[in-house]
């Protein structure tokens, strides 16, 4: 069985991640459920999915301290999600800060090194300059796709055939080239020791 859990703000694509994993892990024969909990999810608040797949998977969500990998697209999201990893558990974390509504119009600074240190105390963390690989791609909304390869070439699973079938099936058909090569680049950081 595999966890995981994904944090981020509204409009970052959170859900569109969990369900390419999602797909790609059915196109593998595994056992899959996805769940989700939103706070006002369209208007930048807090968005936790979960992804569990595996030989037999019974429910769609797990407890705090039971995730084997977390995927923050968002350093704030990602730290208050922490809770749900487990001991050992690997957190995948994009260097983006959405700062939530009330710290902004407190004009209050989030530092992204900051929140990438207190991520990285609690956990095994590995960062992602998400928003330049995917700039590079010419799409800066495909951060998502980015650490969906940074968790394929992390974890081993999906296959990449799989991935790539599903961001096909998932992704909007304008948006399908750009996503598969986000996809490649959070592969490449991985797999290049970057």
């Amino acid at each position: 069985m595999v966890n995981v859990a994904i944090a981020s703000v509204g409009g970052q694509g959170g859900l569109t991640l969990s369900r390419v994993l999602a797909v790609a892990a059915v196109y593998d024969g595994f056992s899959v459920r996805t769940g989700e909990t939103l706070g006002m999810a369209q208007r930048f608040g807090s968005v936790v999915s979960y992804v569990r797949f595996g030989d037999s998977v019974l429910s769609p969500t797990f407890s705090e301290g039971e995730a084997d990998y977390l995927i923050g697209l968002e350093l704030v999201e990602a730290l208050r999600a922490l809770r749900l990893l487990k001991p050992g558990g690997l957190a995948l974390v994009a260097s983006v800060v959405k700062p939530p509504l009330s710290a902004s119009l407190r004009r209050e600074e989030l530092p992204a090194e900051a929140l990438l240190e207190e991520i990285s105390r609690y956990a095994r963390t590995v960062r992602v300059p998400a928003v330049e690989l995917a700039l590079r791609v010419g799409n800066p909304r495909a951060v998502n796709m980015v650490m969906l390869g940074v968790f394929a070439a992390t974890s081993g699973t999906p296959s990449d055939s799989s991935i790539r079938r599903a961001i096909a099936e998932v992704v909007p058909a304008r948006w399908v080239e750009s996503s598969v090569r986000a996809y490649e680049l959070g592969r490449s950081f991985v797999l290049s020791g970057s």
